[in-house]
C-alpha cells in the first residue's frame, strides 16, 4: 500500500522510536542512519528533523530514492519506501519538530530543516518474531565457525567485533531491491563469525529477504538503546549450512564526537576548518 494507516499514525509520531534511512551512495554502495524523528505527514508523505549534519542529508537529494524501517516501544515495525523532495527552515513543522522534548530540552542545538519526501509504499504492521530470532540466533552461534573466513584479516576492532555478537544488539541489513529503492530488514540473529565477516540466517524474514542476491552491496547497521552504535559496508555471499554472510571491507563510525570512515584506515591528512563536519547521530 502507499498511505499509512490512520492507526498507525501515533506511533509514527512517538520520537521514541527506531526509525531508520537508507539510501543510495553513488552507484555502488549504500548507507544507512538512524532518524528518530522520522513521522507521517498526513497518509502519503513523511518527514524528518535533522538535529546534526551528515552525510546521508547530502546523499538523499543526490538520489532521492530511499528505505525505511520504522520500530515502535511495542517491538512492531513497519518498511517502506520513499522519495525525498525538499526541506523547510521554518513553518509549522519546524515548530513542531522543535517541539519535542528530545530536542526541545536539548540546550545545544534544537531541528535545523524538515526534510520531506513522497511515501511510494508501506507496509502493514508487522511483530518482531522474537521467537524466530531467538532459534535463528541459536542456529548462527553454533555453526558460524563453518563460515569465519579469514580470521587473520583485522577489520572489527575488538569493542565492535564483540557487539555486533551481542544477543540484545539490533541488527538490520539494507540493500537495494528489485524495484531499484533500498529496504531495510531486521537480522537480529546476525553475529560477527571474525574480525571481518558478519553471518546470519535469512529466517525467520526469508520471504523479506527472497531478493537478496549473491554479491550484493549490503550495510548491517547494528545499534543498542543506549545509543552505541556501528556500520559495516561489504558484500553478501551464501554460505555453508544455509547461512549467509556479509565480508566486511568499510566500517563507519556514525556518532560524534569522530564521525566518519574507521575502516579501511585513512592516512593522516592536515584539517581545513572551513569545511563543514559530517555527523550521523540519532536525530
Amino acid at each position: 500500500m502507499n498511505k499509512v494507516d490512520p492507526k498507525d499514525m501515533k506511533d509514527f509520531d512517538n520520537p521514541y522510536k527506531i526509525a531508520l534511512i537508507a539510501m543510495h551512495d553513488g552507484p555502488d554502495d549504500l548507507h544507512m542512519c538512524l532518524v528518530s524523528s522520522l513521522c507521517n505527514k498526513g497518509d502519503d508523505k513523511m518527514m524528518f528533523g535533522e538535529f546534526v549534519r551528515g552525510i546521508s542529508k547530502k546523499l538523499i537529494y543526490e538520489d532521492s530514492r530511499t528505505g525505511f524501517l520504522i520500530m515502535s516501544v511495542s517491538r512492531e515495525f513497519w518498511t517502506g519506501a520513499m522519495d525525498f523532495t525538499h526541506f523547510v527552515t521554518e513553518g509549522e513543522d519546524y515548530v513542531k519538530m522543535n517541539e519535542y522534548p528530545l530536542f526541545r530540552f536539548n540546550t545545544y542545538f534544537g531541528v535545523s530543516e524538515v526534510h520531506y519526501a513522497d511515501l511510494k509504499e508501506i507496509s502493514e504492521r508487522k511483530a518482531l518474531n522474537m521467537p524466530g530470532v531467538i532459534a535463528n540466533a541459536v542456529r548462527v552461534m553454533v555453526l558460524k565457525g563453518l563460515n569465519a573466513g579469514d580470521r587473520k584479516k583485522q577489520v572489527l576492532r575488538p569493542w565492535a567485533k564483540k557487539f555486533l555478537s551481542g544477543l540484545i544488539t539490533l541488527k538490520f541489513i539494507a540493500y537495494v531491491g528489485e524495484n531499484g529503492y533500498p529496504k531495510i530488514v531486521p537480522v537480529i540473529q546476525a553475529q560477527t563469525a571474525s574480525s571481518s565477516r558478519v553471518v546470519f540466517t535469512r529466517a525467520p524474514y526469508s520471504k523479506m529477504l527472497s531478493d537478496l542476491r549473491e554479491g550484493a552491496r549490503v550495510n548491517v547497521y547494528g545499534m543498542s538503546l543506549d545509543m552505541e552504535v556501528v556500520l559495516v559496508k561489504g558484500n553478501y555471499h551464501k554460505g555453508k549450512a544455509g547461512l549467509g554472510y556479509v565480508d566486511i571491507d568499510k566500517v563507519y563510525n556514525c556518532a560524534p564526537p569522530k564521525p566518519g570512515y574507521i575502516y579501511p584506515d585513512l592516512t593522516n591528512k592536515a584539517v581545513d576548518f572551513s569545511e563543514e563536519p559530517l555527523a550521523d547521530a540519532a536525530i
